[in-house]
Parts: structure tokens; C-alpha cells; sequence
């Protein structure tokens, strides 16, 4: 994943790669929608109370909605419950999306990420399967092909 890929990920969802500061991401870029979807899926309450919160403020007469300052409680804990990344990976071919303080909830979309990954070239994002070629890739047709003409040249 690209360096301007990954901060385009952190403006997206601030609150998630603000709370894990520094770790590690090196995965290939075809990799960036499932990560992102993740990233989506994991940032979900903190954003659908936020729209609540603001909601609430441009429109104090709601009957349909909680006071101001239960739900600044909620975004609070919503904040807390958010998990700390810790490491994005590739290993064995698929992705590996270390979390910590993370919700069964949370770990459940985690594992399907991970599986998504598993039919998805890591290098352009296309349909791909797991191939072998000294590591363990999940490749679409033609970068298979480009992996086997290169390594034939390293022969």
C-alpha cells in the first residue's frame, strides 16, 4: 500500500489510526479496499453517534433523539471502545489485521477481512487465488504470470 494510500486511510478514520499512532502496514495496494471497508466497519458507532451528536446540536427541540450530554457520554465510549492497531500484514498469503482491545464484534469482521483477502490480488485488486512460487501470493492471472516470467528470469 502506497504511503499517500495509507494517509488517505488515516484522514478517513482519524479517530482509529489516532488512537494506534505507530504500527506496522505492508501490504500490497490491490489489499486497500478491504482495509478500508475494515477500517469502515470498525469506526461505524463512532461515526453513527457523531452523527447523532450533531444531529442533537441542530436540533435541541428533537423529540427524537437522546440530550446533548448522553450522547457525548456515548461518543466518549464509543471512543474508548475503539481497538488500538497494532499490525497489517501479509502472511501465508492472506492478510493478517492484528487489533488490540478489540469487541468479539469487531474480531468477527477482522477474520472476514482476512478471508475476503483470500480471492483478492494483493497487487491490483482483482479476482485472485493462492499461488506458490517461494511465497505464498494471492495473485490474479496476469500478475501470476508476471511472477512466474520473473523468477524464470532469476533462474
Amino acid at each position: 500500500m502506497s504511503d499517500e494510500e495509507f494517509e488517505n486511510l488515516a484522514k478517513r478514520y482519524p479517530d482509529l489510526f489516532q488512537k494506534s499512532k505507530n504500527f506496522e502496514l505492508s501490504v500490497g495496494a490491490g489489499w486497500h479496499n478491504i482495509i478500508d471497508t475494515l477500517c469502515s466497519i470498525i469506526s461505524c458507532r463512532v461515526e453513527r453517534v457523531r452523527q447523532d451528536l450533531k444531529y442533537a446540536t441542530e436540533n435541541p427541540n428533537s423529540e427524537f433523539i437522546k440530550p446533548v450530554n448522553e450522547i457525548e457520554k456515548d461518543l466518549a465510549d464509543a471512543l474508548k471502545e475503539l481497538p488500538v492497531i497494532v499490525q497489517v500484514k501479509e502472511k501465508f498469503g492472506t492478510l493478517r489485521f492484528y487489533v488490540q482491545n478489540a469487541t468479539p464484534e469487531i474480531y468477527i469482521s477482522i477474520e472476514f477481512a482476512e478471508a475476503m483477502s483470500s480471492r483478492v490480488c494483493e497487487v491490483c485488486g482483482s479476482p485472485g487465488k493462492s499461488t506458490v512460487g517461494g511465497w505464498i501470493k494471492v495473485l490474479c492471472d496476469k500478475h501470476n504470470k508476471k511472477r512466474n516470467i520473473a523468477e524464470g528470469e532469476n533462474l
